[in-house]
C-alpha cells in the first residue's frame, strides 16, 4: 500500500503528457461552474493506481486510508 502514492504520481505525469490539450492546468475538462478540489484527471489516475495495487474497491481504499490516518493522529 505504501507504493500507491508513488504510482499515483508516476501515472499522473504520464496522463498529463497525453491529455495536455484535453484538460486545463488544474486537470479538469473545461466546463462552466465551480472548480472541484480534486480534478477529473486525478480521480481517473487514483483509480488506475489503485487497480495497479490490486485494490478493486474504492470504498475499501478510502476506508483503509481513513483508518490509517486516524491511527497516525
Amino acid at each position: 500500500m505504501h507504493n500507491l502514492y508513488t504510482r499515483f504520481v508516476r501515472i499522473l505525469e504520464i496522463c498529463k503528457q497525453f491529455s495536455h490539450n484535453l484538460v486545463n492546468a488544474q486537470g479538469n475538462i473545461v466546463r462552466p461552474g465551480p472548480v472541484p478540489g480534486f480534478s477529473g484527471l486525478e480521480v481517473a489516475v487514483l483509480s488506475l493506481a489503485a487497480e495497479s495495487e490490486s485494490i478493486d474497491s474504492e470504498n475499501w481504499l478510502f476506508e483503509y486510508k481513513l483508518q490509517e490516518c486516524r491511527e497516525k493522529f
